[in-house]
């Protein structure tokens, strides 16, 4: 038995050694290796300038990537503006909000917020968090932050709130911070099935399936809020009906990468 075992032990590592893991790799490695870890980087880094010219991210905020290579770690940069993220900055992290590669980095304290919400579904691939004044309103006067446009249609019934009080121990006063993995699992509960959740005294997270689409919901949940917040001081204010909605997102989503292109164009020229 125990031969067997010292057996299995020495298969295993010679497999380690001949066929490394994506997770045994540093990013760079696995930029220069893969061809769809590349392609997701290049967006990352792309992402992150689009979201702050666009005004959904200023000084703080970010954006990750699930790892195509290895769907239980993730692809963010460290603890940098937006607007200056470059592909050197970027880390690799598990789900647990743990940063791989002996990474001694500062990262982003709130990486948890992402650890939460792509552990808690497989099909999300992309998270942003950002703290855009135009959604504070919607998070502190229970005003619900619904589909004002087609552009905005998934925001479906509106966006939920997450109370950070209702989730942290010991105490319920914190310093607003989704700073560990019980509070990013409590966000993820609150966001559930959507796409979209509000975070009280704090600002906004977005998903989706992939780089793009998160980018997209992230900007037009944005200027979703600067146009309900106009149009509720003018009086009665009319919504998308839930149909209306999900007629819309189906319609509108097919069309992201004309924006998308917009957008790149834009901070390409900038450089």
């Amino acid at each position: 038995m125990l031969l067997k075992s010292k057996t299995s032990i020495t298969s295993l590592f010679i497999l380690l050694i001949w066929f490394p893991s994506a997770a045994a790799l540093s990013v760079k490695d696995q930029y220069q290796q893969y061809s769809e870890v590349k392609t997701a980087l290049d967006e990352l880094v792309l992402a992150n300038h689009i979201l702050y010219d666009q005004g959904a991210l200023d000084g703080y905020g970010h954006i990750s990537v699930r790892n195509p290579s290895n769907p239980q770690t993730f692809f963010i940069a460290r603890s940098v503006a937006p607007s200056v993220v470059k592909l050197d900055d970027i880390l690799e992290v598990d789900m647990g909000g743990k940063v791989l590669n002996d990474d001694k980095r500062t990262a982003y304290g709130e990486r948890f917020i992402h650890s939460g919400i792509l552990n808690a579904n497989p099909t999300i691939n992309s998270v942003i968090h950002g703290h855009a004044a135009s959604t504070l309103p919607f998070g502190v006067t229970g005003t619900t932050l619904k589909p004002i446009y087609h552009m905005s249609a998934f925001l479906g019934e509106g966006a939920p709130i997450f109370e950070i009080r209702d989730f942290a121990k010991p105490s319920p006063d914190t310093d607003m911070f989704v700073s560990n993995p019980d509070l990013g699992a409590g966000l993820a509960k609150v966001m559930g099935n959507g796409n979209f959740v509000l975070m009280r005294g704090h600002g906004y997270a977005a998903s989706a399936e992939n780089i793009r689409k998160a980018v997209f919901r992230a900007i037009y949940a944005v200027q979703n809020a600067s146009i309900q917040a106009e149009a509720m001081k003018m009086g009665k204010t009319q919504y998308l009906t839930l149909k209306e909605a999900e007629i819309s997102k189906a319609t509108i989503e097919k069309t992201i990468n004309r924006p998308w292109e917009l957008w790149s164009e834009r901070v390409r020229n900038q450089k």
